[in-house]
């Protein structure tokens, strides 16, 4: 009887034994997967969350003018080519200061490059060098536009290279159409929000696009003929579009 007894013991301590040896392998993580998995099977499903897109775009009139110009001579020598350059960029500074037309006046750069001839099957012939000096003119007078590229044009300086207009403050515009973008991105995800029977939760992703801009430009082609007008002509500016876009992401609530 008493070996029965300890046989049965015997088996009982085994599995014991052996049941403790599996619970010591069950890992960390699998023992909070299974807790987890447990805990969401009671749980009701999240209903999710709603994207949407803002956009806004501002016309504004142009409140200040880039007008970039070039002074080109040739001549034999590097040296005489260059001096005729600066010869003509004085008689356009003196010119420019003679008007009451308010602006500022930059030189960008200042190139002398050697020009060839080439022949076929022949090697390349020196020809003259070539001097040219990249200005820019900024003036807020825009109705006056057309009188100073009249008055640089006549004073020396031979090429137009383009126009570009701008406004004084971009950023107040840039923060006014971020604003708007950003309301409207809004109105849409409470609009699905609605349309879905729910409503909006939290915000949980904002995000605004690169900053950018520029309007149409009159080419350079169009502005040349303009300059070599008798009378300053008139320049009608386009307006600028200050554009943004606003992502935004919502939580859905019930």
């Amino acid at each position: 009887m008493d070996c029965c007894t300890d046989a049965s013991q015997d088996r009982t301590l085994g599995l014991a034994f052996w049941a403790l040896v599996a619970l010591l392998l069950l890992t960390p993580g699998s023992l909070a997967h299974a807790a987890g998995a447990a805990s969401d099977a009671g749980a009701p499903e999240a209903p999710g969350a709603v994207s949407a897109e803002g956009v806004a775009r501002l016309e504004r009139a142009p409140e200040k003018a880039h007008l970039a110009l070039a002074i080109v001579r040739n001549a034999p020598e590097a040296e005489d080519a260059l001096g005729a350059a600066h010869a003509a960029l004085r008689s356009l500074q003196e010119a420019l200061a003679g008007t009451t037309i308010p602006h500022r006046f930059f030189t960008r750069g200042t190139t002398v490059s050697p020009q060839y001839r080439y022949v076929q099957n022949g090697p390349r012939a020196l020809t003259h060098y070539e001097a040219r000096l990249e200005l820019e003119i900024t003036t807020e007078a825009l109705d006056a536009l057309g009188t100073l590229l009249t008055v640089a044009n006549g004073a020396g300086a031979d090429t137009v290279t383009g126009l570009r207009y701008a406004l004084a403050d971009p950023l107040s515009h840039r923060l006014e159409a971020l604003a708007l973008a950003t309301k409207r991105a809004r109105a849409t995800a409470q609009t699905l929000a609605a349309a879905a029977d729910h409503r909006l939760g939290a915000l949980l992703h904002l995000e605004a696009d690169r900053e950018g801009g520029g309007g149409a430009l009159p080419q350079p082609m169009m502005l040349r003929a303009a300059a070599e007008m008798d009378t300053g002509p008139t320049l009608a500016p386009p307006p600028l579009t200050v554009e943004a876009r606003v992502q935004v992401r919502y939580a859905l609530l019930p």
